[in-house]
């Protein structure tokens, strides 16, 4: 490791330099930290302390997509002293998987106590303000952090949004946990029935859409926490994929009875139509609002695909079994046990998350190798790995049935999982700097 001091209270440290090193370029009277010469693809570890021989603590990451940036890191007398660490996520650089799983730290879980798995609502009034894992879910389907450090998970069989708050208490945000339709709004959220909610959307301000599947709606949550219908859809039978543009102008979401065979495309003039309805059983998808295209993850096909603006499915990992490949090997010649979620960071890889009884998700890089990210079994593994580093040992079956992955506001990796009912956090945060 490489050190050198700026001036007398900020210093800098980097490790595996960029080819010009890392600088801290300023440090203004409002507590926003900017840098240069980052790694384009990269993390930045932010830690402060308040004396020189103080421990550094565990720091704040940030994902780098050029080489210059700024963060918030505030004012204050435990702020004396900072330093950046910068490391290479790219494929340029043959450590990028190590430091990729170096830069993520604890696994914990944010909800559910995993008692049953029954099928039915398992909600309680004396849920409301208890600890998150305290409670019963009700066979959660996919969650979402938003800016302020809750967790919103869409609750299916208690028919409602729960939110777990950053001190991890839990409370209803939408939904009256009695499965119905008693209006469209706009209303408090909590006013209004909610049917076996199975997919959402979180856009970037916390807005929050609701795929409302025995309802056949689309609801929107605003930041106020007033929900109103956004639109109708023919039913919708076992549809759970969902993806809303920023702006409203477009959606897509699945249908289909038995199965989520049935890609649908909405917006606000043309209304719902059918793009495509050849998959085998859609789990969750992930839109490009850059480019249009459409990521898509197959759970009968074994297949995560790229959908372009003309409804081409190009596939992206998964050889269309549930065999060959593996740890190392490219994507696409690696057998996936039905992909259920596909989630991208920055640096153009993405996560794929298992159901049962694959239980594992993964990494593809952006070259295209995929690395098992974490391990699971068919087993109720409630808590399993909980306070550890989440790559301790990664042979340890961590998971069972994952519904979904994804980041939160932070880059914190949020996990849904199991009948059993348990949502689980890897924080983005360097232990060993």
């Amino acid at each position: 490791m490489k050190a050198r001091c700026l001036i007398s209270i900020f210093c800098l440290w980097a490790s595996l330099l960029p080819a010009a090193e890392l600088t801290i370029t300023r440090f203004d009277t409002n507590g926003v930290i900017s840098w240069s010469n980052a790694y384009p693809a990269g993390v930045i570890t932010i830690q402060t302390k308040s004396s020189l021989n103080a421990p550094w603590p565990v720091g704040i990451n940030h994902f780098t997509s050029n080489a210059v940036g700024s963060a918030d890191v505030g004012l204050a007398p435990s702020n004396g002293f900072i330093r950046l660490l910068s490391v290479d996520i790219s494929t340029n650089f043959a450590g990028h998987f190590t430091n990729l799983t170096h830069s993520y730290g604890i696994l914990e879980t944010v909800a559910g106590r995993g008692r049953s798995n029954s099928d039915v609502s398992h909600w309680q009034p004396s849920f409301e303000g208890d600890w998150a894992t305290n409670v019963d879910l009700s066979r959660p389907h996919i969650s979402f952090g938003d800016p302020h450090g809750n967790v919103l998970i869409v609750d299916q069989r208690s028919s409602s949004i729960l939110k777990v708050t950053p001190e991890g208490r839990l409370f209803t945000y939408a939904g009256t946990h009695t499965a119905g339709d008693n209006g469209d709004g706009p209303d408090y959220a909590t006013n209004l029935h909610l049917n076996s909610p199975n997919g959402g959307w979180m856009a970037a301000d916390g807005t929050l859409y609701i795929l409302d599947t025995d309802n056949a709606k689309v609801r929107k949550v605003d930041t106020n926490q007033v929900m109103t219908t956004l639109f109708t859809t023919p039913l919708l039978g076992d549809g759970r994929a969902f993806w809303i543009k920023s702006d409203e102008s477009l959606a897509y979401f699945g249908s289909g009875d038995p199965s989520a065979n049935t890609l649908n495309r909405w917006t606000p003039t043309g209304g719902v139509t059918v793009v495509r309805s050849d998959f085998g059983n859609l789990g969750n998808i992930l839109g490009d609002e850059r480019t249009g295209e459409l990521y898509i993850s197959d759970r009968d096909l074994n297949r995560v695909y790229r959908m372009d603006t003309n409804g081409t499915l190009i596939p992206i990992a998964g050889n269309g079994t549930q065999t060959g490949g593996g740890d190392g090997f490219p994507a696409l010649e690696t057998g996936l046990i039905l992909p259920r979620s596909v989630w991208f960071i920055p640096n153009g890889g993405f996560f794929i998350g298992e159901h049962d009884p694959g239980n594992r998700i993964w990494y593809v890089d952006p070259a295209g190798i995929i690395h098992r990210w974490m391990n699971g079994s068919s087993a109720n593994n409630f808590r399993v790995g909980d306070g550890d580093w989440f790559f301790a040992n990664p042979n340890q079956a961590r998971l069972s049935r994952v519904r979904a992955v994804n980041t939160d506001t932070f880059g914190n990796l949020i996990i849904t999982e199991s009948n059993y009912g348990y949502v689980r956090r890897v924080r983005f945060q360097r232990m060993t700097p």
